[in-house]
């Protein structure tokens, strides 16, 4: 039974009323319901924000009035309020945070930009890439390493093959095959789960006074002092090597075309980084001085945000925007379509870091721009994410050549995060130091 009012929206048709529709163009359906208002009624069950102040609502009372009814392998969970499950989650969240932080970022010093390197140059010898499966190798090693130490095992394939594992299929399945999927899915996540727990339990034999800190020794100390469970101490690692690969490395493959397409902003990035870090590799304290790349990172995320739809379930009665909700309705929260609201950005639709490095003429609304989500369930490695990725921006364009492969095109890939479908990527290079400034010299002449 309907609530006795409802928000405004498309009218829908037949059987499968709007769903028809936003299937056919997931993107394109979102920011076209912007015409009805900051509340928009899909269907019955499912209602779509489209104002940051209502996007606040929802997200920070995540755990309470809403919900998450899914896990990362796409099951029901119970996410309610009162779970002792969601309490354990929640402690081992925000000790993982505390891994993840401006603290440990720099202590990890050049180690990001050297794994950088080292992929870079396994590309330029191949001479091209699919970008997304290359970019999702770089950030799970990434990720891994600053969760697990420099030994990671089987992880980062292990990743691929969960990711692979979680995409859904490109056409309809018969019956049969969905309880196939389920169990390779199982399957490759006990199989990272195996070798996460195998890994911390090698780094708590051998780790020195003088290593390097990472995620797992933060969580294993809460172990030791029995504030946390070792298997929730392995799913909380699995969880966050899952999430920030899949969207960095998402990221990163915009960012990439984007300055590919824009030779006069990736030459900025460039000048920039020859000019701050004098031939050395980036570290996560150069951040502040390489404000050209954070802007490109922090308007490419605008732009395309790896997270383009954020649904909660509702809990307990409640009201947004003056409308009734219901238990068991969801609300969807497109950033997408947020950061393009031209009511908060000018120019909406155009690639423009230098709003960022000029700033806007008034102060944003907070979620206004939300690339990892909000609320007390926000991607932890937010910071880690953009980090790594102006490191990489910083250390790519300085020492590489990355162009989108001619005759070649991309589309928008929104079955899992957002991606660019299709993009095949040439890499040539290094690019010294001393033949840029050979560059300048015979351009000046």
């Amino acid at each position: 039974m309907l609530p006795t009012r409802v928000p405004p929206g498309p009218s829908g048709a037949g059987r499968y009323g709007n769903r028809r529709a936003f299937e056919r163009d997931h993107l394109g359906f979102l920011l076209d319901q912007q015409r009805y208002g900051d509340l928009v009624r899909f269907d019955d069950d499912l209602y779509l924000v489209n104002s940051p102040v209502l996007a606040e609502q929802v997200l920070k009372h995540t755990n309470t009035t809403y919900s998450i009814a899914r896990d990362l392998l796409g099951e029901d969970i119970d996410g309610g309020r009162a779970s002792e499950d969601l309490a354990r989650w929640m402690r081992a969240r925000a000790l993982a945070g505390r891994g993840l932080n401006r603290t440990a970022t720099r202590a990890a010093g050049d180690r990001l930009a050297q794994t950088v390197a080292r992929h870079a140059d396994g590309w330029r010898t191949r001479g091209s890439i699919e970008a997304i499966p290359a970019l999702e190798d770089l950030t799970a090693h990434l990720i891994a390493e600053f969760c697990l130490g420099p030994e990671t095992g089987a992880v980062p394939g292990l990743l691929a093959r969960l990711q692979d594992a979680l995409l859904p299929p490109a056409l309809p399945l018969p019956a049969r095959w969905h309880a196939l999927r389920r169990r390779r899915l199982h399957r490759a996540s006990d199989e990272l789960a195996q070798e996460v727990a195998a890994l911390m339990r090698r780094r708590r034999g051998t780790r020195r006074e003088d290593s390097a800190p990472a995620v797992a020794d933060l969580l294993d100390t809460a172990c030791q002092e029995g504030a946390l469970t070792r298997e929730g101490a392995t799913d909380v690692i699995v969880a966050n090597l899952f999430a920030a690969h899949e969207t960095t490395a998402a990221a990163l493959a915009w960012l990439l075309l984007l300055l590919d397409r824009r030779p006069d902003l990736r030459e900025r990035v460039r000048d920039e980084a020859v000019r701050e870090l004098a031939g050395r590799p980036p570290t996560a304290a150069d951040l502040p001085r390489l404000t050209v790349a954070g802007a490109v990172v922090k308007e490419t995320l605008r732009l395309y945000p790896p997270l383009w739809l954020i649904q909660r379930t509702v809990e307990e009665p409640t009201e947004l925007g003056g409308f009734p909700l219901r238990p068991g309705q969801r609300v969807g929260v497109s950033p997408f379509v947020l950061h393009r609201d031209p009511r908060h950005y000018d120019r909406p639709a155009a690639f423009d870091p230098d709003r960022w490095i000029e700033g806007p003429a008034a102060p944003l609304p907070k979620y206004a721009f939300m690339p990892f989500g909000g609320g007390p369930r926000t991607c932890l490695g937010t910071h880690f994410a953009t980090t790594a990725m102006t490191i990489a921006a910083a250390t790519l364009t300085r020492d590489y050549r990355i162009a989108q492969s001619p005759g070649t095109g991309t589309t928008f890939d929104t079955r899992t995060i957002l991606q660019p479908g299709g993009l095949t990527l040439e890499v040539t290079g290094p690019r010294g130091i001393d033949q840029d400034v050979l560059d300048r010299s015979f351009l000046a002449t």
